[in-house]
This record gives C-alpha cells, sequence and structure tokens, in this order.
C-alpha cells in the first residue's frame, strides 16, 4: 500500500525546493548560496533549475504567494533552518488545502479517493 503522505515527499517538496531555487536564482543568489539556505547539495539545486527534478507537479496560487514569501526571507538571511523547516510545513497545508496533489495521486494511484476520478483528497 502507498499512503497519499509518499507523494510529498517524492513530489510535493521537490516541487516547492525547485520553485524556491528558481525564485532565488532569478534573484541573481549563486548556486552555492541557494543549496546553503535551503539545506541541500548544489547539484540538487542544478537539478531543481534545469526542470530534471521537482516539476512534476504545478503549485497552485497561495502555494506559490508562500513560496514567493520564503524566498524573501531567505533572500534577506532572515530565516534559518528551523524557520525554513516550518514554512514549508506550512506551504504544504496549503498544497493540501489547494488539492495540488490530487492530480499526481490519480495519475499515480497513490490514493483511492483521487484514483476513482472524483478528486476529494486532502
Amino acid at each position: 500500500m502507498k499512503a497519499p503522505c509518499q507523494a510529498v515527499v517524492w513530489y510535493l517538496i521537490p516541487a516547492i525546493g525547485a520553485e524556491l531555487a528558481r525564485e532565488l536564482s532569478g534573484r541573481k543568489m549563486p548556486q552555492k548560496d541557494i543549496a546553503k539556505r535551503l539545506g541541500i547539495t548544489p547539484a540538487a539545486v542544478s537539478q531543481y533549475l534545469k526542470g530534471s527534478r521537482g516539476c512534476e507537479v504545478k503549485l497552485g496560487k497561495r502555494t506559490l504567494a508562500e513560496v514567493h514569501r520564503l524566498a524573501d526571507e531567505l533572500e534577506k538571511g532572515k530565516a534559518d533552518e528551523r524557520q525554513v523547516t516550518r514554512a514549508v510545513c506550512g506551504i504544504c497545508r496549503i498544497a493540501w488545502a489547494e488539492r495540488t496533489l490530487c492530480g499526481i495521486h490519480a495519475k499515480k494511484g497513490t490514493c483511492a479517493e483521487c484514483s476513482d476520478g472524483k478528486v476529494r483528497c486532502g
């Protein structure tokens, strides 16, 4: 059995990381600095920026707004690792509320409720 939360780990968190990396890169932050602030490797940042990782989920409007707000805090150096973790958890809750993962659940068959074609999980 695959729990619906597995999609969070495999798809949603990478999508959030990819959006953060793209946003910070667009603000001219070097990949090395992005990696350090996100607590990931420079190789992961490179994969996010190339679109080879974290690209299977389309984030909703409210989710994106929170990701960009977190990018503001990261750019200003106002978010430590603990604050980033809390912010990402909050972003995940918003993504659930926006039913961001229902498409992945239906496609991958990881949620009986989403896989039957009636989008209602979350």
